[in-house]
């Protein structure tokens, strides 16, 4: 819980330093900041280098600061990652990463969902339910589609803490309990 109170801190600090500098600056700052973010996260030995006490702070700025000039990241992030090390937050880097990643993704006017279907959909379906979506949300949506076999049929959507589900579990999980009710 911590974490993320403080990663959404971090995040909306650089989101509000970028937004002054315009979007294709944000759009730089996310593109670095996921990045590094994914770096620690798919390299264990550095999530842990970063926590680790013995190491000092200059030598976790070090890495960080490489790790950030292959990304392609300038100045600000620079300055960002460098105040990170000195506060000794470089373990937070994905969830600061993921958090700025949201904020971006509401000023592009972007939701994020996940559509839980049973069979495999073709592209052309795919793109018509996108399309019925957004028309739906009013909102510019990158979907993510997972089969599940236990929905049986229909189709189950979530975006942010929303769920729509139109899946023939959920209709037959209805049923009995109107039966059970006696309705």
């Amino acid at each position: 819980m911590i974490g993320n109170v403080v990663s959404r801190r971090y995040a909306a600090a650089l989101f509000s330093i970028g937004k002054e500098a315009g979007m294709a600056e944000l759009e730089r700052y996310g593109a670095s900041l996921s990045a590094l973010g994914e770096a620690v996260e798919k390299t264990p030995r550095l999530a842990e280098a970063f926590r680790n006490p013995v190491l000092s702070t200059e030598e976790k700025k070090k890495v960080a600061l490489s790790l950030l000039d292959v990304a392609g990241g300038g100045a600000v992030e620079h300055r960002f990652c460098a105040l990170l090390a000195d506060k000794d937050r470089l373990p937070l880097l994905p969830a600061i990463a993921a958090d700025f990643s949201a904020m971006l993704d509401e000023a592009r006017g972007i939701s994020r969902g996940v559509v839980t279907t049973a069979v495999e959909l073709d592209d052309a379906r795919k793109d018509s339910i996108k399309n019925k979506l957004e028309s739906q949300t009013e909102r510019k949506l990158e979907l993510e589609y997972v089969i599940d076999l236990s929905i049986i049929g229909g189709i189950v959507f979530r975006v942010g803490d929303k769920v729509y589900d139109a899946s023939l579990r959920a209709q037959l999980d209805n049923l009995r309990e109107s039966i059970k009710r006696g309705e």
